[in-house]
């Protein structure tokens, strides 16, 4: 998260919430989704600095409302990612050519950033962290609360979050967050780790 501070007249200081999305090679690449929350005026000034780490940089409402937006992002990375995870092993255990079909299913309607990011690290097993499980077990946590607060219903966000919990209880939760594999294989009998 970024939190950038303007001076704003006699009104004191005034605060934008700045959470990102990208990951480590969005932020390398400064191509960074920025979700934002505060006043216009802020967000206008502050946007200079914004532009030089990232691409898509979207005032998302009030203070706040960019952590909010930052919690579905992470809800919907780690639903995304199990998704793909439970696809590698069923693939596998029908004997499929694996790196054939994530190709294909990355050019069709199935296709994602998550699966384009994630596919060489569930292909060889390389769970070397990027953002780690535990990283991503404290987000499920924010967004499983923050869902409860407002009263949403998330029943496959809450599941994926017991998953995450799971596998962080295993001992991997120095691993990347695409280590969910790992859960997926162990649940099926089907481990190929190294």
């Amino acid at each position: 998260s970024i939190d950038l501070a303007q001076a704003a007249g006699d009104k004191g200081i005034r605060v934008l919430d700045a959470p990102v999305s990208g990951g480590e090679a969005g932020a390398i690449e400064a191509v960074l989704s920025i979700m934002v929350g505060g006043h216009q005026a802020d967000f206008d000034a502050a946007r200079p600095i914004l532009q030089a780490l990232g691409k898509t940089i979207v005032l998302c409402g009030p203070h706040g409302s960019g952590q909010t937006v930052k919690a579905a992002n992470q809800l919907i990375v780690a639903v995304n990612i199990q998704a793909c995870a439970e696809a590698v092993v069923f693939l596998e255990k029908s004997g499929v050519d694996l790196a054939a079909a994530l190709d294909v299913l990355g050019g069709g309607l199935a296709g994602s950033t998550v699966l384009a990011r994630k596919t060489d690290n569930f292909k060889n097993r390389d769970f070397k962290p990027g953002f780690r499980i535990d990283l991503h077990h404290k987000d499920m946590g924010i967004v499983t609360d923050a869902a409860r607060t407002v009263g949403a219903a998330l029943p496959v966000g809450t599941l994926v979050a017991s998953l995450v919990a799971s596998l962080r209880a295993q001992g991997d939760g120095g691993l990347d967050h695409s280590a969910l594999l790992r859960g997926v294989e162990r649940l099926s009998g089907h481990t190929t780790e190294s």
